[in-house]
């Protein structure tokens, strides 16, 4: 049997249109904070489709609770073919200057912290695996480029991990294990309710084609990057955006 692809933050709008697009191809085990949304995707995953749907919810900035959850992994499918970290939190639209730095812990933990203590724990379970292993994790469009302003706590968190994945495709190569870093453009999200309606009217009237980048825009990348034909990609940033980003 195939062995299934973990998707983290899948109760996001990312995280869920991924986890559609992979629940269509292969048994999946999704993750989510909120229990709720995650039992309604579950549901939705298994009508659709004839694989396996398994459902956790763990605080990833937690060690004990990320070991828990690959532990029971490990007894019930004993290997995973690729994982997909699609996490963020909602952060305040501020200038640079007035952001606590509570707020940047915040969002550094929920990123950088949570990833290593996935990758601490996830390389057995990604180590020979049929045909290699595949890991996406998710940067953002705000990197290439200059990013926009208040956005410094979300921006800096998420170069972390981007740094952070880099050397990380380098190192895991050897597993026969290939690490992406997948830049969404900004999607239409609890991840930006704090931006006004103006500014996104504004945003968009600036794009070529006069559109946000959508979740599915963003799915179709990560389905290409979970198979063999993107695997010299691996530890590259690959751009998935309505916008040109300069």
């Amino acid at each position: 049997m195939q062995d299934p692809v973990l998707i983290l933050g899948a109760t996001g709008a990312i995280g869920g249109a991924i986890a559609k697009r992979l629940a269509a191809k292969g048994p999946v085990v999704v993750h989510g904070r909120n229990e709720n949304k995650l039992a309604l995707l579950k549901n939705e995953l298994s009508s659709s489709n004839k694989y396996r749907v398994d459902t956790y919810s763990v605080d990833l900035k937690q060690a004990d609770e990320v070991q828990m959850l690959f532990d029971k992994i490990a007894v019930q499918h004993k290997k995973l073919s690729g994982i997909v970290f699609s996490v963020a939190e909602p952060f305040s639209n501020k200038l640079t200057h007035n952001i606590s730095w509570k707020e940047f812990s915040e969002q550094i933990d929920s990123q950088l912290k949570s990833l290593h203590f996935v990758v601490q724990n996830s390389l057995p379970l990604l180590k020979g695996c049929k045909g290699g292993a595949r890991v996406i994790i998710l940067s953002t469009e705000f990197l290439i480029g200059m990013p926009p302003i208040k956005t410094a706590s979300y921006v800096s968190a998420k170069a972390a991990i981007t740094a952070y994945s880099r050397v990380l495709s380098q190192e895991w190569l050897k597993h026969n294990i290939r690490v992406h870093i997948l830049a969404p453009g900004m999607v239409k999200s609890s991840l930006i309710a704090d931006m006004p309606d103006r500014y996104l009217d504004q945003v968009v009237e600036g794009m070529p084609e006069k559109q946000l980048t959508t979740a599915d825009d963003v799915a179709d990348m990560a389905e290409f990057l979970m198979t063999p034909k993107a695997d010299t990609l691996y530890g590259n940033i690959i751009h998935a955006s309505r916008a040109v980003r300069r």
